[in-house]
């Protein structure tokens, strides 16, 4: 007998922003459309970039439902009323006049020919026809060339939205016919509310330690933190730190707070049992080096007296970046090892060199003679 297993909305769906006010950390390009829907200046084309998971294609998807929405509530406001069909058949991906094309599979000159021409027409049911490219610094030089020259003759009530995480690769005479608009990385304080909000509708729990975990995992991407909220509550809804790194096969965040705090002791003898302890481990290396990185850097951004003494943390930080770049391979922890001891030396060195230069020296030519005066 067949069982019907019903598949969960995932979360990253579920709480997509829907209006202007409800979109996290993007507070100035908020303001700029709020002015602009408000009164009549929108553009013909923008340019959204920035990281993954930020909010692009919701933001582009919100200004579709503003330009028409069909509520006649809605009269000078900003914000899509999201009950109207028209709002409705945005949200649902069915309406008629919202072209939405993912640059990354549509690549070649056909798909942007095919779009001239379904623009051409006027809007059947809305008051605009909106076209959002994502990706689309993914699209072939013929068909970017093909979008140039609709955009340098767009059509009348076309508005064209171009979403890219690579905003370098697009050609400058696209870039230079668009308003650019970036997209910032979501603030850690901000992914700590939206986390905890998520947690509380879905009815769980969740740890500090586990919260600052999945904000350094995801570094910035809204996405990609509420992806692993949803991953860690579908066995239990009571998340904790232990947890994140059991499924995550990353290193818990007070391990490496532990790990960084005697790498700046330089207490060989710990960093020699944490690293044996870690070797017994699956975790993955590179989540150790790419959190103490992060704590690294709170730490210089918020220590007001950072002298040269302190050099040995900024050698430290940039020996951290180094890794978290460049390496991957299973060794990396022996590789950081190694050169740890070799910074470990060389800092001694340059510390002993320091207080040799801190000592007052009398120039040569300052020096006077010794004079005796003999009374009779």
């Amino acid at each position: 007998m067949k069982q019907n297993q019903k598949i969960n909305q995932p979360f990253h769906s579920k709480y997509r922003p829907h209006n202007l006010n409800t979109v996290l950390g993007q507070d100035h390009i908020i303001s700029y459309f709020k002015v602009a829907l408000i009164n009549k200046r929108l553009n013909f084309a923008y340019l959204f970039f920035g990281k993954h998971g930020v909010g692009k294609t919701t933001m582009s998807r919100i200004i579709a439902k503003s330009l028409n929405c069909s509520s006649p509530n809605k009269l000078r406001s900003y914000e899509p009323c999201n009950r109207c069909i028209n709002c409705i058949n945005i949200n649902k991906g069915k309406a008629f006049d919202l072209y939405e094309i993912n640059a990354a599979m549509n690549t070649g000159i056909d798909n942007i020919r095919e779009l001239i021409e379904k623009i051409q027409l006027s809007p059947v049911n809305n008051a605009f026809k909106v076209c959002i490219l994502d990706e689309v610094h993914m699209l072939s030089p013929n068909a970017f060339n093909a979008l140039l020259k609709i955009l340098e003759e767009p059509p009348k009530n076309v508005i064209f939205m171009l979403i890219t995480t690579d905003v370098k690769r697009v050609p400058n005479t696209i870039i230079s016919r668009c308003h650019k608009l970036c997209f910032l990385p979501i603030t850690k304080k901000d992914l700590a509310i939206s986390i905890n909000n998520i947690i509380f509708f879905e009815k769980g729990n969740i740890t500090n330690n586990a919260i600052q975990h999945i904000i350094n995992t995801s570094e910035g991407s809204f996405r990609d933190a509420i992806n692993i909220v949803d991953m860690l509550m579908t066995k239990n809804k009571n998340i904790t730190q232990t947890y994140c790194s059991f499924l995550l096969t990353e290193t818990s965040y007070s391990l490496s707070y532990l790990f960084l705090k005697y790498l700046i002791s330089k207490d060989i003898r710990k960093i020699m049992q944490i690293y044996n302890y870690f070797e017994e481990k699956t975790w993955l290396v590179s989540s150790l080096i790419k959190q103490m990185k992060i704590i690294l850097q709170d730490i210089i951004n918020n220590k007001t007296n950072l002298f040269l003494t302190d050099s040995y943390l900024v050698h430290l930080w940039q020996l951290l970046i180094k890794y978290d770049i460049s390496f991957s391979c299973e060794e990396i922890l022996s590789l950081f090892i190694s050169d740890l001891i070799l910074l470990f030396s060389k800092t001694n060195f340059l510390l002993t060199s320091d207080i040799n230069l801190k000592k007052k020296k009398i120039p040569t030519m300052l020096k006077m003679s010794v004079v005796y005066i003999y009374q009779c």
